[in-house]
């Protein structure tokens, strides 16, 4: 059980580190994409390949802890990230300004 619960509190506390960069870097290719789209509609992607590369070492990285540092089975490793992602949206909208 511990080793569930660090898998899942690994989740919890990266994953607002993440949404707020992912955000920030949004934002500013919301603002490329102005800049390029004045005489060329669709000149820049609306989401950064960073940012989706970002999301998927995450989860990569969520289940190597789980499944090879901590030994955790395949169906806890998945159930500890969902329970982890709900943790971790949660934090990551009571840390925003209201």
């Amino acid at each position: 059980m511990l080793r569930f619960m660090l898998s899942t509190i690994f989740t919890a506390l990266l994953l607002p580190l993440y949404l707020t960069w992912s955000r920030n870097e949004t934002e500013l290719q919301i603002d490329k994409m102005q800049e390029a789209a004045f005489n060329t509609p669709g000149a820049e992607a609306p989401l950064p390949a960073r940012v989706v590369a970002g999301g998927v070492l995450l989860v990569i990285g969520h289940v190597a802890t789980a499944r090879l540092l901590l030994g955790i089975g395949m169906w806890k490793t998945l159930l500890s990230l969902i329970l982890g992602s709900i943790a971790g949206v949660g934090l990551f909208l009571l840390r925003q300004e209201p």
